[in-house]
Formats: structure tokens, C-alpha cells, sequence
């Protein structure tokens, strides 16, 4: 499944692709993410815990920087982990580019080609596109604190999912009834 999303950041392009490329940096933008360490090979290890109204269930794995072109301010990154119990898998290539606005500001695009396996597939293209949207403008928002240091990182132990699903049907039935976003 390909995700597509962008988002706008009120810093220099180089300092947020800077940031996007520091995944010790960046990791604690996602909320419910933690990176656990560098390797040798220059990945990390990290967790990613997502939690489903009671149901916890934390991902561990991989991410590491797969291509990038810094004149162009673009990457592709490649994230995969198994969740811990054994009852599903996550792959995740996300490419990225960075590009300039007036005023100084940044504009991010980000497309993610993602394969998951159990119990978070079970929710349905739909339903994930529309997550994964909503944590990437989490993170964006969190990324512009620590690039400005105008505020707290908003940072939980777990992606819940549960309400972030609740945000998204409460936009679609809006949509659907003619109420926008």
C-alpha cells in the first residue's frame, strides 16, 4: 500500500532535512516511537508501540537510510520490525524530498510504500491511510518545536490508535454529510 502525505514546516530546508536524516532526532517525533541505538552497519534499533483501544503492541526492528541526495534534499529510508509477540510484521520504504517556500519555510513530501502483516491489516487500507495521515502531521508539528524550541514535543508512550481511528471517522462522516474537515 502507498501512502502519500506532505506536510509544511516553519523552518530552513536544510536544517529539516537535516533533522529527517537524524533519526536519533527524529524518532521521538513519532509519538510511541523509541530509538534504542546505532549499529554498526550505521542503522538503528528501534520500537514502535501502538495501541488499539486495550490491545498494546509494540514493533521492534530496524531503520535505516537506504539512499539520499543532499543536494536534493531527498532520502529513502527503510523501516521493518515484527511485533514482539510474533503476530504480525511491518515494512515500510518512506522516500522523501525537501523543497523550499517564501519566507524561509520548508514543504515535505513523504511517500510511503508500506506492507503490514496481523492484527493492524486487519484495519483496512482506508482506515490506515487516514492514521498514518494523522501521525505524520503529529510529527510535522513536533519536528517544528524542536527545530524552533518554541514548545514541548507532544510525545505519548504509544500511537493510539484507537484515537486516532476515532478523529478519523468523526472526519469522514463530516466529510460525508457535507460538514468538510
Amino acid at each position: 500500500m502507498i501512502i502519500e502525505n506532505e506536510f509544511d514546516v516553519a523552518a530552513a530546508p536544510a536544517e529539516v532535512y537535516a533533522l529527517m536524516l537524524d533519526v536519533q532526532r527524529v524518532g521521538p517525533c513519532l509519538s510511541g516511537t523509541e530509538v534504542l541505538g546505532k549499529r554498526e552497519d550505521g542503522s538503528y534499533d528501534g520500537q514502535m508501540t501502538v495501541k488499539l483501544g486495550p490491545v498494546k503492541m509494540t514493533y521492534r526492528g530496524t531503520v535505516a537510510i537506504i539512499e539520499h541526495d543532499d543536494a536534493a534534499r531527498s532520502a529513502k529510508l527503510l523501516a521493518k520490525g515484527a511485533e514482539a509477540r510474533g503476530q504480525g510484521t511491518a515494512q515500510a520504504t518512506l522516500s522523501m524530498s525537501v523543497t523550499e517556500l517564501e519566507g524561509g519555510r520548508s514543504h515535505v513530501t513523504v511517500s510511503t510504500d508500506m506492507l503490514v502483516t496481523g492484527r493492524v491489516a486487519q484495519m483496512g487500507h482506508g482506515i490506515m491511510k487516514d492514521v498514518a495521515g494523522r501521525m505524520i502531521l503529529q510529527m510535522a508539528a513536533n519536528m517544528e518545536q524542536v527545530l524552533t524550541g518554541s514548545g514541548e514535543v507532544e510525545h505519548a508512550d504509544a500511537v493510539s490508535a484507537g484515537a486516532v481511528i476515532g478523529g478519523v471517522i468523526g472526519s469522514r462522516v463530516r466529510r460525508a454529510f457535507g460538514g468538510g474537515e
